[in-house]
């Protein structure tokens, strides 16, 4: 006979005390099956901990599982812009971007042509002699990665309310309650394929030792596998560059001799 969901529950849509509950369940400190885990303050530990997961791994390229390409609206000579929650930024999001992968100037608001822009460093910056140039058409951008907005440096600086397109990663998002579903407050309760195994296994191994246990050998190597499947869906193949037919070739020549 085949066993239904409770009525009233999906077996798809996870909040953290799911995540949590079941981590303490794989450490043997809680066991399987109702009112048997019923210590709040435990459980709020719980919480921190996967908060403090999830503190990490949103600084973790291989952890990234998706980029969002987000539109935003230049204010006429207003540098630097900020990108952040913070009342103060010009350009809101819910999280200060951990890293801005491209930038591009949107032309035309009909068919849209995107004209990149050059991700810039610290020196780059510094080298760069005459800051606040003004222009329609800004080529490069030195973002600096400050808390809690990034502070985006355009330069040329931009003078007029044309578009931009940013590119950032999508991580895991932070809980602010226990019962927040998998994804973060207002998430859908998923995430893709591997993470709720890797982020439950890895919180369970994080939990050993403030619960005095010793994280067992089956823990051990099945964490090690979920993560290695979650970050395998995330890591594509480089690109090669392969040389021009008739291009010469760069390099110290060989010998042939005697070969």
């Amino acid at each position: 006979m085949a066993i239904t969901p409770p009525i009233g529950e999906s077996p798809f849509n996870y909040t953290a005390e799911d995540i949590i509950t079941d981590a303490f369940i794989e450490i043997g400190v809680w066991s399987p099956g109702e009112g048997s885990n019923g210590d709040p303050d435990q459980a709020q530990w719980g919480l921190r901990k996967l908060n403090d997961l999830f503190d990490i791994w949103q600084a973790m390229r291989n952890k990234v599982y998706s980029y969002s390409f987000l539109l935003f609206t230049f204010q006429a000579n207003v540098n630097p812009v900020l990108m952040g929650p913070s009342p103060l930024a010009v350009w809101q999001v819910a999280q200060r971007p951990v890293r801005i992968e491209s930038a591009a100037l949107i032309l035309n608001s009909g068919t849209q042509v995107d004209l990149p822009i050059n991700i810039r460093d610290k020196d780059w910056w510094a080298l760069n002699q005459v800051k606040q140039i003004a222009t329609n058409v800004p080529t490069d951008l030195y973002p600096d990665y400050k808390w809690p907005d990034a502070y985006l440096y355009f330069w040329p600086v931009m003078n007029i309310g044309d578009q931009a397109r940013i590119q950032v990663w999508d991580t895991v998002q932070q809980f602010a309650s226990i019962t927040d579903p998998l994804g973060g407050p207002a998430g859908p309760g998923t995430l893709p394929p591997a993470y709720r195994a890797a982020i439950k296994l890895t919180l369970a191994e994080m939990l050993c030792s403030g619960c005095d246990k010793v994280p067992s050998p089956t823990l051990v190597q099945s964490a090690i596998v979920a993560r290695a499947a979650m970050i395998g869906n995330n890591t594509g193949s480089p690109r090669i560059s392969l040389q021009d037919s008739g291009m010469p070739k760069s390099g110290r020549k060989r010998a042939d001799f005697n070969w």
